[in-house]
């Protein structure tokens, strides 16, 4: 239920998308993406759902953000949620809205868990297991320094390097106004941050995101699923970046690329309207899976939350006869092909 490029790239507008510009002084999270509609003690029903174009589904970000809304209406007190399991069963359609039901799993004194099964066509489709905790001091405590990057500021959009295209060419192509409308319906705004091209082979990505409009009056819970949305960009589709799919000359063509489960650990309160850097890497895709981790810091440097996504990720060879093995286009470990249906017995790791 992910998208499949490191952001989805057109869709066709839901009929209960609304214009955000109706509405200056509350964030695009309020634009229906992540609201829900309570139709039972504990149960609620989504009121939008989006399909980027050439997935099988709807944006597993938005089901995992509106999971993750739903449990936390299901708690109270000073709790703030401290991670979230998330597994995708099916994929979700956008023809019909998804009802999620809460269980109240354990109360604790210091952690209270919830259990979020959502249903569509009378199915289960995606389940997830929430932790909550009160917050507590620590004098245990480390992180993972922020990589040095370029500033948000000095990185162009994507809207904007469209409007920039449009501008140099005088008009603008059909696919690329359908993008422009999608990168401008989207309650998240993101710069990408390039790779050097001796680089671009490793499996490693990097953005800023942050949530279109002001949501300060919004409270921490509604952060943490904006985040949670957020946090599906660009994360499973780091796991192909090896294999440079998508370069002259590559000899095979991505087929799939489906979440399989995601999955969050909120570290430190943060402002999910501000800009935060999503550092992404793979240390792993083979078995027909691929899997990706990730980091969040906010502007000033400190770790606020951790990823991790695994997913289904098969190709097809674009020359039938080309039996040849994918090899990373960098220094990335890789296993020869077997054909006895074991790379474990008797082979030892190439270094490119």
């Amino acid at each position: 239920m992910s998208a499949i490029a490191d952001l989805p790239s057109a869709a066709a507008a839901t009929d209960n998308s609304i214009d955000l510009a109706d509405d200056d002084n509350t964030s695009a999270f309020n634009a229906r993406s992540l609201e829900l509609e309570e139709i039972g003690p504990d149960k609620y029903l989504s009121v939008d759902l989006w399909r980027p174009k050439g997935n099988r589904g709807v944006f597993g970000g938005q089901v995992i953000g509106q999971a993750l809304a739903a449990a936390s209406k299901a708690v109270g007190g000073d709790y703030r949620c401290n991670s979230i399991h998330c597994y995708f069963l099916a994929a979700g359609q956008n023809t019909e809205m998804i009802a999620y039901k809460v269980r109240r799993v354990r109360e604790g004194s210091s952690y209270c868990s919830r259990l979020v099964t959502a249903k569509q066509g009378g199915r289960v489709i995606f389940i997830a297991t929430a932790s909550f905790q009160r917050p507590e001091p620590s004098v245990l405590r480390h992180q993972y320094a922020m990589p040095a990057v370029p500033s948000p500021e000095s990185l162009v959009s994507r809207e904007e390097h469209l409007r920039r295209k449009q501008r140099r060419s005088g008009n603008m192509s059909a696919a690329d106004i359908a993008k422009l409308a999608e990168y401008d319906a989207l309650p998240v705004d993101s710069r990408h941050i390039s790779l050097p091209a001796d680089k671009r082979g490793l499996p490693v990505n990097a953005m800023w995101l942050r949530a279109k409009g002001d949501m300060s009056a919004l409270g921490p819970c509604h952060h943490q699923s904006m985040l949670a949305y957020a946090s599906d960009f660009a994360l499973l589709s780091t796991s192909l970046r090896p294999f440079q799919m998508d370069q002259p000359g590559a000899t095979q063509k991505l087929s799939m690329l489906v979440s399989l489960d995601h999955t969050i650990w909120f570290h430190e309160p943060f402002r999910a309207d501000e800009w935060f850097l999503y550092v992404m890497e793979s240390p792993r895709t083979a078995g027909g899976r691929g899997l990706a981790i990730g980091r969040i810091y906010s502007r000033d440097g400190v770790l606020v939350a951790s990823t991790a996504q695994e997913g289904v990720a098969r190709s097809v060879a674009l020359e039938p006869d080309n039996e040849e093995t994918l090899q990373f286009a960098s220094h990335v470990v890789r296993f020869p092909q077997s054909h006895h249906g074991d790379q474990a017995k008797g082979q030892t790791a190439a270094k490119l």
